[in-house]
Parts: structure tokens; sequence; C-alpha cells
């Protein structure tokens, strides 16, 4: 067998199946796009929901990929395992309605076991299929002759793909047995035969035979149209072609776990050895370094592809993988900040085949550091809390090991380290339980990550002619040519909704972040016909959702009319949006990146990632740069070329989230903006007239959305809600203040309230006022602390006659007091205690019905406890609660 690198075995994967006209598709970010029900990508096929299920048309019927994936169910196993890891890249081969399991077979066999390609040894191959499908075992059988002895029949748990609803089917495995020194028992293939994991037969193949529905309810019926989704793992093929014990001894991560040693001043060495001659103490070293190998990829990735550490979903997965790092560090003798040292090691294993990270190193190694230094201080904090629950508890509870893991990063085996060697004993138990809840919440909170939608026959079947004509036209004359609800075609519907196709359209289907076209088709009787919504179809149809006055049936001829002052406004936005990110880019560097858009008449927004939220300063600058292009009136070029074209002479901006075909449209407004877009736009920047970001707010995981408008209309109108908005919330503040400057003056305060309402309404005083508010607000609160201890100690000064009366060692008094609320009360308390140290207080209110009694310093604790006075008084029926020094209740 070959031996190949990392690089070169993709290469190949992805060189054979190109031979076989599959259409290469470029590998996208690990952030998922229109998929609420994923947090990541995490598989090959993940990307291609939409092709499989009849949403979209693909380029080609036959396509092949090396998608990174990650998935962090898991995370514990990492480095535990020998082959699981965070990020991992599937090598796919995918076949929409074209070839099924014949094909499908003999390509994986041809390019694994020929000498032109992978060269593996035939007898080093073995099988499994699905127990009922007769006809794949006959495929490798009869025709690619694969001996019984090779081939073993799996239950629907082992070998049929079924993810609860959509395409689903009957599966065969491909395995590379590695020899006897993989198998210390002997066991044979009856680890295959009786699926027992084991580390001799590796899986290098999985062919998923998508033919069934299923509808949700494991009611299954023949797919309108089959496909073919195929995974190769290949971190496991490196395994395999360089002969090493795990995952981890490739190419692909001994490079990082090799400058990990350095950094440690070899102090500590990763052992292959290990594997066969364990040692316990070297085995949880080994451990430490796979794990930092593993999540340092991982994170670099991630933030290569615009997540930032957080607290919530994506940004708080990689937190948590750098801090697992670090603490896996500490266990390795590094006491430092060192992970973002390893993002080389990672760039010179990867960017061969994702030469984009290599830009993103300078910001990859500034995040993880930040996120590094950050976390070590929280983790001295950590210690100190672990410290005072052992001092105080004298045992670690589930509930205070779960506190210590998410609020300071203490994972449970450091936890259980440290209490151990104290002799201290932690409920893992409870922890893990707690721990399962608190996950359990996370998946609830989102859909599930396994449903994809019910492949839909009309959609796959719909082949008929539609022109998209509304780049040039915004009315035409048209004819239906197709119709239909509920998934079944009709020729003729009256008042009710349709879906409806025609000849040509003036209506722009919702996509690329622009907002469908409505409008109105009018027929030859004079009937209106609303279009309430536009979507595309999979074979570049628009499909409109149409509310129907009166009747339609196909082949009727129809004007069709968008909604122009819609569209007007739209068009001013979505380019509004190109050049808002533009000026963006240049005010925040390259960085800056958007993750999603949104565009309708209304305004736009823009989603860009960025490592922390940009400042009231850069948002002015922002403005400057997008007024500028407007007022230089640049035209809009649009341009069809390749892609390769549009990216490296246009040097347009791709959605790297999104999948472009072989030619690509590019909306170019002279040197200032180009990117890839299908939307429609103005002519001329200057048609936009103006922009405004009317807000820019955190949406985590270092996404920030700018909420913005185009137009002197619109933008004076936002402007006009911001001040109105701002002043309406400062209003009961200015009440407040006008009735206690008489108690009390503010210079400060008046002065800057005096500052808003002299403010002259515009952009850049839109966040001013916006900033001066909240500064009124926050100072507002300190000033009626101050007016409130005022009116308080006027208040209580009715009580300055008070005596208490000497008992046992002790003074004692009771107040009543109907005029004090429990505020007041407790201010009351505090001067008394400060008279007299050793003061028995109770206090009763009978008008509001509440009891409080409080104990001073210098009170013997042993001869009163004010809980135990609380529930003996015998003069009032008393409910409430307390402590040694100070209880309060209701009287009931």
């Amino acid at each position: 067998m070959k031996k190949l690198s990392s690089n070169q075995i993709r290469s190949m994967w992805l060189d054979y199946f190109k031979s076989k006209n599959h259409y290469f598709l470029e590998p996208v970010s690990l952030v998922p796009v229109d998929d609420p029900s994923l947090l990541w990508i995490n598989s090959g096929v993940a990307t291609l929901k939409p092709y499989f299920d009849g949403r979209l048309n693909p380029p080609s019927p036959r396509l092949t990929n090396s998608q990174k994936s990650i998935r962090t169910n898991d995370i514990e196993n990492v480095g535990v395992t020998a082959r699981h890891q965070t990020m991992f890249e599937m090598l796919g081969n995918f076949s929409i309605g074209d070839y099924f399991k014949k094909e499908a077979i003999h390509f994986a066999w041809e390019l694994l076991t020929s000498k032109d390609w992978y060269d593996m040894d035939k007898d080093l191959l073995y099988i499994t299929v699905f127990e009922e499908d007769n006809e794949a075992y006959d495929i490798w059988t009869k025709e690619l002759g694969i001996a019984t002895d090779h081939i073993f029949k799996g239950s629907r748990d082992t070998n049929f793909w079924d993810v609860g609803q959509g395409p689903c089917g009957p599966n065969t495995e491909i395995f590379f047995d590695r020899g006897e020194k993989w198998d210390p028992q002997k066991i044979g293939s009856r680890l295959l035969a009786e699926d027992i994991e084991n580390d001799r037969y590796i899986e290098v193949w999985n062919i998923v035979f998508s033919q069934f529905n299923n509808d949700g309810q494991n009611n299954y019926t023949e797919l309108p149209r089959k496909n073919i989704d195929t995974g190769a793992g290949l971190e496991r093929l490196v395994s395999i072609f360089q002969d090493t014990p795990t995952n981890f001894e490739t190419d692909l991560f001994l490079p990082t776990i090799k400058e990990v040693e350095k950094i440690c001043d070899k102090k500590f060495k990763y052992s292959i050895e290990n594997y066969f001659n364990e040692n316990k103490e070297q085995t949880k070293i080994n451990t430490a370094f796979k794990v930092i190998a593993d999540h340092v990829r991982a994170v670099t990735f991630a933030i290569s592809d615009g997540v930032y550490p957080g607290n919530k979903d994506r940004g708080y997965i990689i937190r948590r993988l750098i801090r697992r790092s670090s603490v896996y560090g500490k266990k390795l003798g590094i006491n430092e900040a060192f992970v973002y040292k390893l993002v080389d090691s990672v760039i010179l294993a990867m960017s061969e085949f994702y030469p984009y990270i290599k830009e993103k190193a300078k910001t990859a190694k500034e995040v993880i550091e930040n996120e590094e230094k950050r976390f070590l201080q929280t983790l001295s904090k950590g210690y100190e809390h672990l410290e005072n629950i052992i001092a105080k508890e004298k045992k670690v509870t589930g509930k205070n090991a779960l506190l210590l893991f998410e609020s300071f990063g203490f994972p449970i085996e450091l936890t259980c380290e440290i209490a151990n060697e104290i002799n201290v004993e932690v409920d893992v138990n409870e922890y893990e339980r707690l721990l399962e809840e608190a996950k359990e919440l996370a998946r609830s909170a989102r859909k599930d990550d396994k449903v994809w939608n019910k492949q839909s026959k009309i959609l796959t079947d719909l082949n008929v002619e539609s022109e998209f004509v509304g780049y040039e036209l915004e009315e035409i004359k048209a004819k239906v040519n197709f119709m239909f609800v509920d998934e079944i075609e009709i020729k003729e519907a009256k008042d009710e909704i349709v879906f409806i196709t025609l000849d040509k359209t003036p209506f722009y289907a919702e996509k690329g972040g622009q907002a469908a076209d409505h409008g109105i088709l009018i027929d030859n009787q004079g009937n209106h016909h609303n279009v309430i919504d536009t979507q595309p179809g999979p074979n570049k149809q628009n499909i409109h959702k149409v509310k129907l006055n009166g009747s339609l049936k196909v082949g009727d001829e129809v004007l069709a009319k968008i909604d122009s002052e819609k569209r007007y406004y739209t068009r001013k936005n979505h380019s509004g949006s190109h050049l808002l990110q533009s000026s963006i880019r240049e005010i925040l560097g390259e960085d800056a990146l958007q993750c999603g858009s949104y565009n309708d008449e209304k305004g736009f927004r823009l989603d860009i990632t960025f490592n922390r939220p940009p400042t009231e300063e850069e948002i002015d600058q922002i403005h400057k740069v997008a007024e500028r292009a407007i007022k230089e009136s640049i035209p809009c070029e649009i341009i069809f070329c390749s892609y390769d074209e549009a990216i490296n002479v246009h040097k347009a901006l791709a959605l790297f989230t999104d999948k472009y075909g072989e030619q690509v449209r590019a909306i170019k407004f002279g040197n200032f903006s180009c990117e890839l877009c299908g939307g429609t736009h103005v002519s001329n920047s200057k048609e936009l007239e103006d922009i405004f970001v009317t807000n820019v707010e955190s949406k985590g995981s270092g996404v920030y959305r700018f909420i913005a408008v185009t137009s002197h209309k619109e933008v004076s109108a936002s402007i006009n809600e911001q001040f109105v908005k701002q002043k309406a919330e400062l209003k009961p503040t200015v009440e407040k203040f006008e009735q206690y400057k008489t108690i009390v003056e503010n210079k400060e305060i008046e002065n800057l309230i005096s500052e808003i309402n002299s403010l002259e309404m515009n952009k850049k005083n839109a966040a001013v006022i916006k900033r001066k508010v909240a500064e009124v607000k926050g100072m507002f609160k300190v000033y009626q602390k101050t007016v409130d201890d005022i009116l308080i100690g006027k208040k209580i000064a009715a009580y300055d006659n008070l005596k208490p009366v000497e008992i046992d060692g002790a003074c004692e008094l009771l107040v009543q007091a109907n005029d004090l609320d429990m505020k007041e009360m407790k201010a009351l308390s505090d001067k008394l205690h400060n008279q007299y140290k050793n003061l028995v207080l109770k206090m009763v209110n009978t008008e509001l019905k509440i009891y409080m009694i409080s104990i001073g310093d210098k009170v013997d604790e042993k001869k009163y406890s004010a809980i135990d006075i609380f529930r003996n008084t015998k003069d009032y029926n008393l409910q409430g609660g307390g402590n040694t020094k100070f209880a309060q209740g209701k009287i009931v």
C-alpha cells in the first residue's frame, strides 16, 4: 500500500471523482446558513440538505467534496479514544437522482483498490451490508467477487441510516484490516460480525443508499428521486496509510504535538509506543497532548470562519475548547498562555487545502491569547472558590462542581484531582446528572440537529420553464404554466391560496438576503390576484404564493406586476448593505466578515463577525465612509464571469457560507465595493441618497448586527424616531429630578439634561443622545440614593428620643413604626445599632403588617438569636425567616 500524506489522500479522492464527472463543491464555513437545526456543519452532507430534499437543484447530479465539520456532543471523549476529533474532515461523493447502488459500490472499490489510486490490498478489505439489502450484497459478491467470509449482514441498528424524518435508507460500509497486532485477543472477523469496538478493522467508507422517505412516524415510502450519500473520514484514512496507532500520530496532528513538547521544554513527551505498552501516567500525558492538538485545530478554523469565544452557542463551545486546552496544558507543566502559539502548526498541516486560514492567523492568535489570559485569571479565582467550598462544607456537591465548571471553567477532573489530594469527596454522580440536564436544556432550545425535510415529489419533478425578467422589467405579460396546492398538482383554483409558476416573471424570489417581491397578477377578466410571497424552486423557477380573488387556471394569461415601491426601497437597501459592508471593513479591517444579511423595503440588517463591539467613534467613521461613497456617484456595474475571475480579478467578496456555480454575478461599485450577489440594485450609488446605522447589537459569539436604512426619507424618520424615543425614556427621570432639586442640587445632571435638550437632530447625535441618556440614568440612580437617604434621615429623626431598656447584659427596644416602610425601618435599625452596640431591636408596622428583629454585634449570641426570638414571638402570628443576627416577616 502507498505511503501517502493527508494532502495527497484528499487530492486523490477529489481527482478520482472529478474523473467520474463529479462536480467539486468547495468546502464551506463551519457555521450553517439558513439552518437553525444545526449549531455547526456536522457532516459532509449537512451542506447538501436542500439538494437531497428537492428544495434546490444541484449544480450537477454528481457531486464530490471534502468538508470540514464539528461535533461537540461528546468533547470529553477527545484524546481518550483513538479516532475521535472535535473537528474532522469528511470526504464525500454524492448522487442526486443519478447513479445508485451499483455505480456507488464500483466507484468505491476502484478508488480503494486500483493501482492508479489508493492501491489497497483487496484481501484486507471487509464489507457490511443491511441484512435485507440483497441487491447490495449481490453487487459485492457476484460482480466484485467479494468472498463470503469478507462480507457481513448487519441489522437495522448498524446498517440503516435513518434520522427520524426525511430521506433514509440502507447503507454498506467498507473496513480495512490493520492486522493481528491491533487485535491482541485474536478475535478476528467476529469483531465485525458482532459489531465489537476495536482498533483492528477501521471503517474507511460508508455508502448510504437514500431510497426512502420517513414521514417522521416511521412510515416509509419510496423516494421519487433516489440519492447516494457517501462519507469517508479523512483522519481515519490518513491513519491507515501512515500506519499509526491512532489519528493523532498522523501528519494532521503530530506537528502540533511536537510544538507542545517544545513549549513544555520536553519535560513531558508524547509516546507512540504507549499504545502497545501502556503506562497509566504516560496515558494521561498522551491524552493531554491529544486534547490540545485537537482543540487548537478546531478553534483555529472556527475563529477563521468568524466564531469568537462567548457565553452561548458556538461562542461557548470555542471558549470551552480554549479553556480545556489551557487546563490540559497545566497537566504538562505549562502555566502561561500557550495555545495561541500552536496556530502556525495547524496552518502548516491544513493550509494547502484551506489557504484562507493563513490570512486569519493573526486574528486567531490574538483571540486565543486574549481568551487564555482571561481564563488563567478566572482559573485562579476558581481555585479560591473551591478552597472556600472545601473549608466551609468539607465536601464538593455536584451543584458546586457544576458551578465551578460553568463559572470558572473548572473541568470535573481538575476539581476531583484537587479534592482527592486532601481526601475531600466530590459528588460526581450528581454533577453528571446536573450536567446532562443542562445539556438537554441546551439541546431542546434548538431543533433536532438530525431532522431533514421530507423530499418533495412535486418539487423534484418540477421541470417547467420559467424565466426571471425582474432585473430589467417590473411588469410583463405571462402565462400560468404550473399550479399546485399541498404538493398536489391542480389545473384550476378559485378564491384560495395556491402556488404557481409563470413562463416569465418579474417577481424576485427571496434569496441572498433580499426579501421576496409582492404584487399582483391581473387576469383577462380584470381580477387582481395577490402575490404574497415568492420563493426559489429547485430548477431556477420562481414559485409564487398567490391569494386568488376569483378563478385562475393553468394556461391563463396574466399581467404580472410587482409592488414597485417595495422594490424601489428594497433595491436601495440591498445596495446599501454592500456599501456598508465595504465601509465596515475599511474602518474595522478585513477581519470583519459578513455572516448574514436581510434587506427589504423597510431597511436592512448586516451581521458581521468581529472580535469586539465597534465603538461609537468607529460607527461614526463608518457612516462617513459610506456617505462619501454615495456622494461620489459610483455607477453600479453588473459582471457575469467565472468564480475565479470574480475573486482574483475583480476582488469580489464572496459569502464564505454560500455555494456558487461556475458562472457568478458580481455587483461592483467602482473600486469601492464588489460582491457576488443575485439581488436587485440601484444603477448608481447616489440613488441611495443617504445611509444611517440605527443600531448595532451583539448577537453573541462575536457576531454584531448592524441595522440600517437608506434614503433621505427613511434616514430622517429614523433619526427623529431615535430622538423621540430617547427623550421619552428620559422624561420620567427628568420629572423626578425636578421634584428632587429642592432637596439637593446636582449641577452635573442638570447640565447633562440641558445638553440633551439642545442636541441637534443628526446621525452623529443619534448615537450621542443614546449615550447621554444612559449617563443621566446612571447618575440619577446614585443621586436618588442620596435624596432617599436625606428623606429617610428626616423621617427617622422623629425616633431620636427612643431609649432601650437594659436586661440581662443587653438592652432591648420595641419600636412601633406605623409610618415607616421596611427600607426606612432598616435605616432606623442601622442608626440605633450604631448608637447601642448591644441592642436587641424589635420593630413592627401593624398597618403594613411587617415585623423585624435585629441583634447588635456586642450581644451574646448564645443568649439572643434573632430567628429564635422571631419564631417564639407571642404577640403576633408571624411568617418569615432569617438568621441569628436578623429576621423579618409578615404578620398573618
